[in-house]
């Protein structure tokens, strides 16, 4: 437990050293210099709505947790468990709040890292794409088909021809549904050096 709180306070302290605002829609820091301010809600390319499984890793240490996400065009909101079941956190974002609550993590932990983060992975590509160019990062998409019916999507932020971050996520059908979803996304940030893997838990 005391690990699992290192380890993911680490990562978002990391995040924000070098911001200096206070307000709750501060602007995120993708670079030491390169500003970006989190999209509204109506920009999240798809919804949803599932309990993930979350392997985080900070230099050489690491952690899992479960995370129950919700998302579409109206709210973001995650709430994270410890393995007793326990709430540790929870986040609400609707565009025009930004809410973070936890008993457990410092009161100066900027929220809208951790919308940002999801944004990269989830949200429209194409708005993406133009907020990222307004302050010098480049954004990149790719997609390949598998041999077994999944597929991949690669999302690679840079800078200067650095890049800073790759989001690889991977798509299959639902059994039950038999819709297409997002079965995992790792994300990987280079600049910060931590990274987390999100995988969808089967009911």
């Amino acid at each position: 437990m005391k690990n699992f709180l290192l380890i993911l306070i680490s990562i978002f302290l990391v995040s924000c050293a070098s911001s200096r605002f206070d307000s709750n829609f501060a602007p995120v820091y993708v670079t030491n210099t390169s500003k970006f301010g989190i999209l509204p809600t109506t920009e999240m390319d798809a919804a949803l709505d599932s309990v993930q499984r979350m392997t985080a890793n900070f230099g050489e240490q690491s952690f899992e947790c479960d995370v129950y996400v919700l998302s579409d065009s109206s709210q973001l909101s995650m709430t994270i468990f410890h393995e007793f079941g326990t709430t540790m956190a929870s986040l609400f974002y609707d565009g025009a709040a930004l809410d973070f609550d936890s008993a457990v993590f410092p009161k100066n932990l900027k929220a809208e890292y951790i919308v940002a983060d999801f944004q990269f992975c989830l949200y429209k590509a194409n708005s993406l794409k133009s907020a990222l160019a307004k302050i010098g990062v480049d954004f990149e998409i790719s997609l390949a088909d598998g041999t077994d019916g999944t597929s991949t999507e690669t999302r690679i932020l840079s800078k200067k021809g650095k890049v800073i971050s790759k989001i690889t996520k991977s798509y299959g059908t639902n059994k039950k549904t038999g819709r297409e979803e997002v079965k995992s996304i790792y994300y990987e940030n280079f600049l910060r050096a931590y990274s987390y893997l999100l995988t969808g838990v089967e009911e």
